[in-house]
């Protein structure tokens, strides 16, 4: 029987997952063209760049990781390295100014929606500046979870087993009774399941060992048939 079959809350990563980089903000802070083609390419190399630095650096924190992330996104856009640093920082000031991972996915709300109608309860755990409810809003999915823990509002960033125990806390539920579904195996996979809970890898990201995977949110269907 699937692990996920007898599941009763599904908790969700966001960005990456849920949410992700709007590209015309970022081109228009770095001054560059935007073509959402182009864009989405140069995302995915950037976000399989940042993968495999993580392996390297697991201790590594989501403020450390960024400056790899922006400069990995501009050279794939074709931004030339003698203005890449420029360009980045001026991302960097929009960035604070309103956080960039700001759009959602186009499936998100549906996929959501049955999968509350499915009976699931629904909640975030994100790696956060204190920004994701507001971005969750935006993205029009934050009345679909009945609770969001920020990292920033905890103490402890993922794969900390703690920040998924606040969130099945606060459900009343034991982390057993949980799945979590993220985009990084060393982050989202290894954390949800140090704190006992089932865990699923959404998206191309690698992992050393076969995990249950989805490539899109759609495909999460499948795996969550109801309570």
């Amino acid at each position: 029987m699937s692990p996920f079959r007898s599941l009763q809350a599904i908790l969700f990563d966001a960005g990456g997952t849920l949410i992700h980089v709007d590209g015309s903000r970022l081109c228009a802070a770095a001054g560059w063209p935007y073509a959402e083609t182009s864009f989405e390419s140069a995302e995915a190399a950037a976000v399989d760049k940042v993968q495999h630095w993580i392996r390297a650096h697991p201790d590594s924190t989501d403020a450390e990781r960024l400056p790899l992330f922006l400069d990995e996104i501009l050279a794939g856009l074709g931004v030339p390295r003698q203005r890449r640093a420029e360009a980045a920082r001026a991302v960097v000031l929009e960035h604070r100014r309103s956080n960039l991972w700001s759009r959602a996915y186009s499936d998100a709300a549906a996929v959501l929606a049955a999968l509350a109608a499915r009976g699931y309860r629904l909640g975030v755990v994100s790696n956060a500046d204190g920004r994701v409810r507001g971005l969750l809003k935006e993205a029009g999915l934050s009345a679909l979870f009945e609770l969001v823990i920020d990292s920033s509002e905890v103490g402890v960033e993922k794969p900390d087993p703690r920040i998924f125990l606040a969130a099945t806390e606060r459900l009343g539920l034991a982390p057993a009774s949980c799945a979590y579904v993220g985009d990084i195996y060393e982050i989202d996979v290894v954390g949800a399941r140090s704190a006992g809970l089932e865990a699923l890898l959404i998206g191309p990201g690698v992992a050393p060992e076969d995990v249950p995977r989805a490539r899109a949110l759609p495909d999460l269907l499948a795996f969550f048939p109801g309570v």
